[in-house]
């Protein structure tokens, strides 16, 4: 055996050589497992090696919130309202200049007065001769004008009445209403269009020419005079009469009469057939025809509806 396989120190170097072997073995096996650093290191790292830079943050840096300013409210104005005098022609309006802003009514006299008998007589609601002041007969002419365009009944020109005569408004369409139109007798007063409806299950039988309350004087007061309006409403007939009395009419004012209200009949008016509408009742629903009048006396219950209206538009 020679010297370098049988010496102790040839033995001790054989049996590093395997130790460091086996160790590069085991470290290149382990490349994935933490090592704990030892003495000599820092970090796991030989000392004096640089440290790698630590990785970037997955936590993502938001830029800085700025807050919004408060929107400022946006005021909507409201539109001026449009005055419809303001749509008038020149010539309109110069023949109107002076009499919008006045009131004419029963007595008025002058020549915003002889303006509206003038625009009545046009619409044909002043048959009669023209006039410098406003009578009976101007008054009742303006009432039932006003009903016919759906303005207020109050006899008295102001502003509405104003615009509808110089524009000249058409009249109110011709509509029964729904009351009108149930099962049984109806009688239906049309106060915009001066008709009464004799109407049987919805169905018109007969139409009437009627007379309304208007500017009339009181029977008992002959100097006090006033607007007696016919009312709207729906009652029913309680009673009728040939000739009823009246403490204020005296007998056979009021022949034929269909009771539906206290103080308001259907009824036949000698009145209304000689001087037309150029008079007004005090309420009741005048009929000129005595042949109209017995008619609807004859065939209209007790118990039976009746309704009166007005249109607007």
């Amino acid at each position: 055996m020679s010297t370098s396989s049988t010496h102790p120190r040839g033995r001790f170097r054989r049996s590093f050589a395997v130790i460091a072997i086996s160790s590069a073995i085991l470290l290149s096996g382990c490349a994935r497992t933490q090592v704990a650093p030892t003495a000599g290191t820092f970090g796991g790292q030989a000392a004096g090696q640089l440290q790698p830079s630590p990785s970037p943050s997955t936590t993502p840096v938001l830029p800085p919130v700025t807050p919004s300013p408060t929107p400022t409210p946006t005021v909507t104005k409201k539109p001026k309202p449009v005055d419809p005098f303001d749509a008038l022609s020149k010539k309109t309006k110069k023949e109107f200049k002076g009499c919008f802003d006045k009131a004419v009514s029963p007595g008025s006299s002058g020549r915003c007065a002889q303006l509206v008998i003038k625009k009545l007589k046009a619409a044909k609601f002043y048959p009669w001769a023209m006039t410098s002041r406003i009578s009976a007969v101007g008054a009742n002419a303006i009432l039932n004008y006003q009903r016919s365009r759906g303005i207020k009944a109050t006899g008295t020109v102001a502003k509405q009445t104003w615009l509808a005569l110089a524009t000249k408004a058409k009249a109110v369409p011709q509509v029964l209403p729904g009351k009108c139109l149930t099962k049984g007798v109806v009688i239906c007063v049309d106060q915009a269009h001066r008709k009464l409806f004799w109407l049987k299950n919805g169905k018109v039988v007969k139409t009437v020419k009627i007379r309304l309350g208007g500017w009339n004087n009181h029977p008992k007061k002959p100097k006090q005079w006033r607007v007696y309006p016919t009312a709207n409403g729906t009652w029913k007939v309680y009673d009728k009469q040939v000739n009823p009395k009246s403490e204020n009419y005296g007998s056979g004012a009021m022949p034929y009469s269909v009771m539906f209200y206290p103080d308001m009949y259907v009824h036949y008016s000698s009145g209304f057939r000689s001087v037309g509408y150029a008079g007004a009742s005090h309420g009741c629903v005048n009929v000129g025809n005595l042949a109209d009048a017995i008619w609807i006396f004859k065939h209209t219950p007790i118990g039976a509806k009746v309704h009166v209206y007005s249109l607007k538009k």
